[in-house]
């Protein structure tokens, strides 16, 4: 089994599909400096909005020819991840309506997306997010222990870091190179941020793939070096982490906006492939920040505006 589904179809053009995203992109942005995105009063849950995420997801894969989907098919496959997880807490939930709303979209294979929807329970459908992601027993095998270990966090965590470090080892055009390198270091500035926060260490949890040393981080980890964190927050991000005592998402969005801001950058200076990355990406930003506004309820202006990407 296949996490992504196979699109036999054609495409457009790529410079066609640039000019379209182009102008889906600078809608985009209108819609985010109006601060209050079209139809955030219509999202009703986290699901709501993610579905809006899959069927923009499901447009532009559609419009790729072959070469862009393969191009793009790890990019998508990062985003199909949260999804899955997504559907599996709804599945542990029994909320069977909003599994099936998820799986409605195109983005995921026919047989993954029938097992899910049709699973008698959570632990059937992780098997079937297992089989997806794991042709290798040994795979296979480090998902499970992942899932019963530390249920679908623990499987989510799994999941993802096997995911980037295959990824990351695949050849791949500079941008997706680039994408991908970044968002490891994201992701391990995060980890060592987790382990100095809370006091526990964990070698194999940070990603090769990166441009930040696994051996520096783990060091790090080791000795508790928080000094080390604010230097790979700054080499990262360009500025220094917060305190120890801030909150991991006031880390972790400035982390992605600055993730956000060279991507945009990119994506005025870049090639088509980095025009596309740069769309899809932003879809993503839009999608978060609109689930923080939505659970934001009556939180100061300044709190919420503190946690969105910009």
């Amino acid at each position: 089994m296949e996490p992504l589904r196979d699109i036999a179809a054609d495409g457009y053009p790529t410079d066609y599909l640039v000019a379209r995203v182009r102008s889906r992109r600078a809608a985009l942005l209108a819609a985010g400096r109006r601060g209050q995105p079209p139809g955030l009063e219509d999202a009703a849950s986290d699901e709501a909005i993610w579905d809006e995420l899959l069927t923009e997801f499901d447009w532009l894969r559609r419009q790729m020819n072959p070469r862009l989907r393969g191009i793009f098919g790890p990019v998508f496959t990062l985003f199909g991840i949260k999804t899955l997880v997504l559907a599996l807490r709804n599945k542990a939930a029994e909320r069977h309506a909003a599994v099936r709303r998820l799986m409605q979209h195109e983005l995921f294979a026919d047989e993954l997306r029938d097992a899910l929807v049709r699973a008698p329970d959570v632990g059937s459908a992780v098997a079937a997010v297992i089989d997806a992601f794991a042709p290798a027993p040994g795979d296979a095998h480090g998902l499970a222990a992942a899932y019963a270990d530390g249920g679908l966090k623990g499987l989510e965590t799994r999941l993802t870091r096997d995911f980037l470090g295959s990824a990351a080892s695949i050849r791949s055009p500079e941008a997706i190179q680039r994408f991908f390198a970044a968002f490891i270091d994201l992701r391990n500035v995060m980890t060592l941020y987790k382990h100095l926060r809370w006091g526990f260490q964990d070698a194999a949890a940070f990603v090769s793939g990166g441009t930040l040393g696994i051996a520096r981080l783990s060091a790090a980890s080791a000795t508790g070096d928080s000094r080390c964190l604010d230097d790979l927050v700054r080499e990262t991000a360009g500025e220094a982490a917060p305190a120890m005592a801030a909150s991991e998402v006031a880390l972790e969005t400035r982390l992605l906006s600055h993730l956000t801001r060279l991507l945009r950058k990119r994506g005025r200076q870049g090639d088509d492939v980095d025009r596309i990355l740069d769309y899809a990406w932003s879809l993503y930003v839009h999608a978060r920040n609109r689930a923080l506004r939505l659970h934001a309820g009556r939180t100061d202006t300044g709190s919420l505006e503190r946690e969105l990407i910009v």
